[in-house]
């Protein structure tokens, strides 16, 4: 039976839960109340992102692979360096990338150094996935 796009959600939330590179009270989940940004080292904030669906097969009813983004946003206070939060982002992608679970394919991903501002340097980590 395929997946639905809650169940897909819930399976990606739960493989960030087991994520060890960084305290769980440092990451910010979707709809997860009670956040406050750290005001010393990394922090990360999960995103899930749909994409595009199509049609890999058609017999007695067509078969719809659903695709998306699991993007982690990282990010490091100025004048920090960027050494360790290169680690996370390294980590992050070697805890996702290849991942399955069911019907939920964790295909491979990048790291890309967004900027800085006065606040935050911030790097997002990205890994495509597809699902059914």
């Amino acid at each position: 039976m395929a997946m639905t796009l809650e169940q897909t959600r819930q399976a990606i939330i739960h493989r960030m839960e087991s994520f060890t590179g960084i305290a769980q009270d440092r990451i910010q989940y979707p709809n997860a109340p009670g956040f406050n940004v750290p005001k010393e080292g990394l922090w990360c904030r999960l995103t899930i992102v749909s994409g595009l669906s199509f049609v890999s097969g058609v017999a007695d009813n067509p078969c719809t692979r659903r695709t998306g983004n699991i993007m982690v946003q990282c990010f490091a206070r100025p004048n920090s360096g960027i050494i360790e939060i290169t680690k996370l982002s390294d980590a992050l992608l070697a805890h996702f990338e290849y991942y399955s679970f069911d019907h939920l394919e964790c295909l491979q991903g990048q790291s890309i150094f967004v900027g800085q501002d006065a606040d935050f340097i911030q790097y997002n980590v990205t890994i495509g996935y597809k699902v059914n």
